[in-house]
């Protein structure tokens, strides 16, 4: 099944609304990825960034990583969250920073896994979803975002008996809200719906915590996110890809931008990190993205 996976993804993902690729869109553009605990592991950016990359060398991609733990957009958190150490963080506390001092040009965001905060899909936490979603999308073109891709959730991923109260069935529903948005400058990338069909064709789980995909979920996502920007990607496996060096310099370059522009923002999580100097960390990345340029595009 493992050796089938991107295949069906190319079979699954619902065929795009608009003809050809919207690869050329992001090429030249400063694109930032928002989200929680999943995004900020990083790897379906990297995975995501190794395709843009490998598959268009001469194209340049300006990629930052930025996803937060145990964030949302809908500002809930349950009661005991983290052992009741503190609260979830709201993504509102930080983004009116990050487009201040990034200045992006487009904005992947991927939140709702823990926005319904683990309980049955109810009318007041379903419109703090939505009206967290609209703020996104409004502070993003107030700050000159060009486009604004909204990846539906990752599925929760739990197997349970008829009957039982499944959480994968609100994030159901909050994909199937985003995926009617229709709004100039907003595209919807359905991932959920994807990932949902996937998993009810495999007997494997993606993600062993229901929560948080392996390596493999992750090659998932990305191969998704580049369905839904109209490219397919080639059939390579999660070892092949992390055994190329091309992915190694790229996954490298990610995790180092990251952690500096996560301090160099600011955020709250488990504690108040206020925003820091970014000091040398762009010049570092040119240097790594200078040795990416000469593995992609040699002879």
């Amino acid at each position: 099944m493992k050796s089938n996976l991107l295949s069906i993804i190319l079979l699954l993902v619902s065929p795009m609304a608009w003809a050809g690729s919207l690869v050329d869109s992001l090429a030249g553009k400063k694109i930032v990825f928002l989200g929680d605990s999943i995004t900020q592991a990083g790897t379906y950016v990297s995975f995501t960034s190794y395709y843009l990359q490998r598959l268009n060398p001469e194209k340049d991609f300006d990629i930052y990583s930025l996803g937060l733990s145990s964030e949302t957009v809908s500002g809930l958190s349950e009661k005991g969250h983290a052992g009741g150490r503190f609260p979830r963080p709201c993504l509102f506390e930080r983004l009116g920073r990050m487009l201040t001092k990034v200045k992006p040009d487009v904005v992947f965001a991927c939140y709702g896994i823990n926005c319904g905060i683990y309980k049955p899909l109810d009318v007041g936490r379903f419109s703090a979803f939505k009206e967290g979603v609209a703020r996104l999308i409004k502070d993003c073109k107030a700050a000159g975002v060009e486009e604004i891709f909204i990846v539906t959730p990752p599925i929760y991923d739990a197997t349970t008996k008829e009957g039982q109260f499944n959480y994968d069935s609100v994030m159901t529903a909050y994909a199937a809200w985003e995926t009617s948005i229709k709004e100039e400058g907003v595209q919807v990338i359905d991932l959920h719906s994807a990932m949902r069909k996937a998993r009810d064709a495999r007997t494997e789980v993606f993600s062993k915590d229901r929560v948080h995909p392996g390596k493999e979920g992750h090659l998932f996502m990305a191969a998704s996110i580049m369905k839904g920007l109209g490219v397919e990607v080639p059939a390579d496996d999660v070892a092949t890809i992390q055994k190329d060096p091309l992915f190694v310099s790229i996954d490298r370059l990610r995790s180092h931008r990251s952690r500096q522009w996560m301090r160099h923002v600011g955020y709250n999580r488990e504690k108040l990190v206020e925003p820091q100097p970014l000091g040398e960390t762009e010049t570092e990345v040119a240097k790594m993205q200078t040795e990416i340029d000469e593995l992609r595009r040699k002879p």
